[in-house]
């Protein structure tokens, strides 16, 4: 990313405001950007960067924070919607599970620390999209942000406002998939004048900042151009902000990702004393369906089966003599420790009993290694052999 307090390498071209409310506008913005960060789970809004350890297992696998030094606008109060297209992917990421984003904005509204609404903004992710729409889409995610930090006194487009880069977490990762996309920024607020909008994103090049021209894709598929909807869901334009000195016609934006980490799922068993019934499960997928299946050693009437998740294996190759009514020896050893994190409750048919449960697609789940051995509580109460597993992105 550019420090925008250096020399801009390009140059405002005579744009200026028009009287028309579906004339976009743009203009220069030279100064440093302060940070923000967003937890869409619980709506916080803090100054900074987000913590470096959610970072630690992202990957951006969509980039265009290549800013190019201009700020674009147009009509709020919900008015005009544009869409960026691109193509996402370029790191060869297999989770496409978008867990943040981060985004530059400027806005002139008056900051919540004033008494003041702070900014706001719609945003849209979309799979599909193409350039000027029609294109089949489906949304992956569409959300509201509101009392962003802004100006720390009224003011206008015209006037004096502040810019910021924003990382915004996601409570939940968001599948979304690799291809073509769209992103989308939707003008809700309004600025002082009743018709601007009051907050607006930064602009990004297409290419690279380094004075390429024309409207070839970048890596990213990009192309300088944006789609304006106005109302939102209806094609007005698709229009460019070029000049002879570059291009920079589409709206800053990367995408992260989970990185990816393959789940594991390993079968094992009492060393001296093995239990009879034996315990198998699929490897555990955040945001995916989880299930084990327990098969009895020796058939029997059946009954209720009780699947217990702890933290650890037990580290005893012949594990523990668990208390009674468990057997003495096989069938009573226990093979897995440490804090409880679940029990998933089922029956068998006096031979085979599976259960499941689709696993949060939480970003906090991810490398999350736990161990599950199986019970039966009928009257021949016996537990089973074990697995262990980590939870993956596939």
């Amino acid at each position: 990313m550019k420090n925008l307090a250096s020399a801009l390498v390009v140059a405002l071209a005579a744009f200026t405001l028009s009287a028309d409310p579906l004339a976009q506008s743009v203009r220069r913005y030279s100064k440093p950007l302060s940070s923000v960060s967003v937890d869409l789970a619980t709506g916080t809004v803090t100054h900074g960067a987000p913590p470096s350890a959610r970072s630690a297992g992202t990957i951006v696998d969509f980039a265009n924070n290549d800013l190019g030094g201009f700020v674009g606008l147009d009509s709020g109060n919900g008015f005009c919607e544009w869409f960026d297209a691109g193509v996402k992917g370029f790191a060869g990421n297999q989770s496409d599970l978008m867990s943040e984003i981060t985004f530059a904005y400027c806005t002139s509204k008056l900051d919540t620390s004033a008494g003041g609404p702070g900014g706001s903004v719609k945003l849209g992710f979309y799979e599909g999209y193409q350039v000027g729409g029609g294109a089949a889409t489906t949304a992956a995610a569409v959300f509201t942000l509101t009392g962003l930090p802004a100006n720390t006194a009224s003011s206008s487009f015209l006037g004096s406002f502040n810019c910021y880069f924003a990382s915004v977490t996601f409570g939940a990762l968001v599948a979304f998939a690799d291809g073509p996309i769209g992103y989308s920024w939707k003008f809700i607020d309004v600025g002082t004048d009743g018709i601007l909008a009051g907050t607006w994103p930064f602009l990004a090049c297409v290419g690279s900042c380094s004075g390429a021209t024309g409207t070839l894709p970048d890596r990213q598929g990009m192309v300088d151009a944006i789609d304006k909807y106005c109302p939102p869901g209806v094609l007005h334009s698709t229009f460019t902000f070029g000049t002879t000195s570059g291009s920079f016609t589409s709206i800053s934006m990367d995408i992260h990702e989970a990185a990816d980490l393959a789940a594991t799922s390993a079968s094992y068993n009492a060393a001296t004393t093995p239990n009879p019934d034996t315990l198998t499960a699929s490897a555990p997928v955040v945001g995916e369906p989880w299930t084990a299946t327990l098969t009895r050693g020796h058939r029997s009437l059946p009954g209720a089966m009780f699947v217990s998740v702890r933290a650890n294996r037990l580290p005893l190759a012949n594990g523990v003599q668990g208390p009674a009514p468990l057997p003495l020896g096989a069938g009573g050893r226990i093979l897995i420790s440490g804090p409880q994190l679940g029990i998933l409750s089922g029956v068998h048919n006096g031979i085979r009993g599976t259960v499941s449960t689709t696993l949060p697609a939480s970003f906090e789940l991810l490398g999350l290694h736990f161990a599950v051995q199986a019970t039966v509580s009928a009257g021949d109460a016996k537990v089973s052999s074990a697995v262990e597993g980590t939870v993956g992105t596939f």
